[in-house]
C-alpha cells in the first residue's frame, strides 16, 4: 500500500521508544555511550550515525548493541528486537477435544495463583516510601545498599513467580520506584553512568505499567541527571513533561522548581519565573499523598531553595536571602529535616551574602555546611561549594583574608566527600 510502513518492526519500536524519552540521535548514541560504562564505544558522532541506520531498518544492531539497547531503555531484548512474525500452525492430526479442554483448565487454575499476596504488595511499597524517606537524613551509601537489596527481591518475584495482571502492574510500579530512588542516591554519589542506567529501568519499567506517578518520578530523577551533565535544556524539557503527567502531589511542585533550576542556569528568567508560578499553583492544588515521598517530596523548604537560585541568578540578592530564611524557617517550624536541601539553602544564602559583599555573613551561612560528616558529603553539594569557590578567586576578592580562608575549607571539604 503506498505510504506503509515499510521499516522493519523493531526498527519503529527503536525510535519510539527514542522519541518517547524525548531523546535526539545524538541523546540515544550518549544513553549508549553510558550503559557501556568500561566498554569502550565509538564516539558520539559515530554511535549517531549507527542509531540513523538501525532505525531506518537498513541493518539490524549487533548483539553487542542490542544489549545495550535493552538496558538504556529497560526493555527485555526479546521484546526490543523481534523480528519473527506469528505463523498460524497447520493441523496435520486430529485434535483432542476433551483434552485441550482439560489443559487449558489447568492454565486457568495456575492463572487464578499467585506467588504474591496484597501484604507482600503492600510491604515492599511501604519499604520504598521508608527509604526515601531515610535518605533525607541518613548516609546515601547505607540507604543505596538497603534499596539494593529490596530491588532484588522485587525483580525476583517477577522473575521467578507469576502473578495476576494486576498484581505485576503493582510490581511493576514499585520496582519503578525502587530504581528511580537507585538512581538520585546514583547521582549524589557521584556515578553518573550508574544513575543514568538505574533511570532508564525506572522509564521503562513505569512507562509499563502505564502509571503517570511512577513515570513522573522517572522524569524528575532524568531530568536531574541532564542537569548536572550540561544538558540544561533536555532538564528543563524532562521536568515540564513530567510535570504534565504528574498527579496532584508534592512530586509535581518539585517538577516545576526542577523545570525552574534548568531555565535559570540558562539564563531564561522569564521562563524561570513561569516555572515557579507553576510550582505555586501546583501546591495550591495539591489534593493527594506522595505516592513515595522523601526526598521525592517538595516541602516550602525545598521549593523556596530553587526559588532562591532564580533570584540568584536574577542578580537579586535581596530576594534570595528572603527565600533562604523562609526556607530554614520551615524546617524550624517542624517540616521534615533533609540535610542535602538544607545544605543547600546555606550554600544559596552564602552566595547572596556574597553578592552583597558580606564575606562574615557567607562564611556564618557556609560554617554548618563545611562541618557536614564525609557521609554526607554529596557530590552535588560538592559542586554547587565548587562555584562558590570560582567566585571568591574573582578579582574583588584576590586580598580578602576571609575569602582565602574559605577557599581553603572549601578545598578540604571536598577532599573527602561521600562515595
Amino acid at each position: 500500500m503506498p505510504g506503509s510502513e515499510t521499516r522493519p518492526a523493531w526498527a519503529v519500536r527503536l525510535r519510539v521508544e527514542r522519541e518517547e524519552r524525548l531523546w535526539d540521535i545524538a541523546e540515544m548514541a550518549r544513553q549508549l555511550r553510558h550503559t557501556a560504562g568500561n566498554a569502550r564505544l565509538p564516539d558520539i558522532e559515530t554511535v549517531s550515525r549507527m542509531i540513523k541506520k538501525w532505525e531506518s531498518g537498513k541493518h539490524l544492531p549487533g548483539e553487542r548493541y542490542q544489549l545495550l539497547y535493552s538496558r538504556a531503555l529497560g526493555i527485555a531484548r526479546t521484546v526490543l528486537f523481534e523480528t519473527a512474525p506469528y505463523q498460524a500452525q497447520s493441523v496435520q492430526e486430529p485434535v483432542d477435544v476433551a483434552g485441550v479442554a482439560d489443559e487449558i483448565a489447568r492454565m486457568g487454575a495456575w492463572a487464578e495463583s499467585s506467588n504474591v499476596g496484597e501484604h507482600t504488595l503492600a510491604y515492599h511499597n511501604d519499604a520504598v516510601r521508608r527509604l526515601a524517606r531515610d535518605y533525607l537524613q541518613q548516609p546515601p551509601l547505607l540507604i543505596l545498599q538497603r534499596t539494593a537489596t529490596l530491588a532484588r527481591e522485587v525483580f525476583r518475584l517477577l522473575q521467578n513467580g507469576h502473578q495476576r495482571l494486576d498484581q505485576t502492574r503493582e510490581l511493576l510500579i514499585t520496582t519503578a520506584k525502587i530504581c528511580a530512588l537507585m538512581s538520585w542516591i546514583s547521582g549524589d554519589l557521584g556515578q553518573p553512568a550508574a544513575a543514568e542506567t538505574h533511570a532508564g529501568t525506572a522509564w521503562g519499567l513505569a512507562h509499563q505499567a502505564g502509571d503517570p506517578a511512577a513515570q513522573a518520578l522517572a522524569l524528575s530523577t532524568r531530568s536531574k541527571l541532564a542537569f548536572w551533565d550540561g544538558r540544561l535544556e533536555l532538564a528543563a524539557q524532562l521536568a515540564r513533561h513530567g510535570y504534565d503527567l504528574s498527579v496532584n502531589d508534592t512530586m509535581k511542585v518539585f517538577l516545576a522548581c526542577q523545570e525552574a533550576d534548568a531555565w535559570q542556569a540558562l539564563g531564561d528568567i522569564p521562563r524561570a519565573r513561569e516555572a515557579l508560578r507553576n510550582a505555586e499553583a501546583a501546591r495550591e492544588n495539591i489534593d493527594q499523598p506522595d505516592s513515595v515521598g522523601g526526598v521525592f517530596s517538595c516541602g516550602v523548604a525545598r521549593q523556596c531553595n530553587y526559588t532562591a537560585g532564580v533570584h540568584l541568578r536574577a542578580a537579586d540578592p535581596d530576594g534570595a536571602l528572603r527565600q533562604t530564611e523562609r526556607g530554614l524557617d520551615a524546617y524550624s517550624h517542624g517540616e521534615e529535616w533533609a540535610y542535602g536541601t538544607w545544605g543547600q539553602i546555606h550554600i544559596g544564602m552564602a552566595m547572596a551574602r556574597i553578592a552583597k559583599q558580606q564575606l562574615d555573613g557567607a562564611a556564618s551561612a557556609l560554617r554548618p555546611v563545611l562541618g557536614l560528616p564525609a557521609e554526607q558529603r554529596l557530590s552535588t553539594l560538592a559542586t554547587r561549594l565548587s562555584h562558590l569557590g570560582r567566585v571568591l578567586e574573582g578579582p574583588r576578592f584576590q586580598t580578602s583574608t576571609e575569602a582565602r580562608t574559605l577557599r581553603s575549607e572549601i578545598r578540604e571539604y571536598r577532599a573527602i566527600t561521600a562515595s
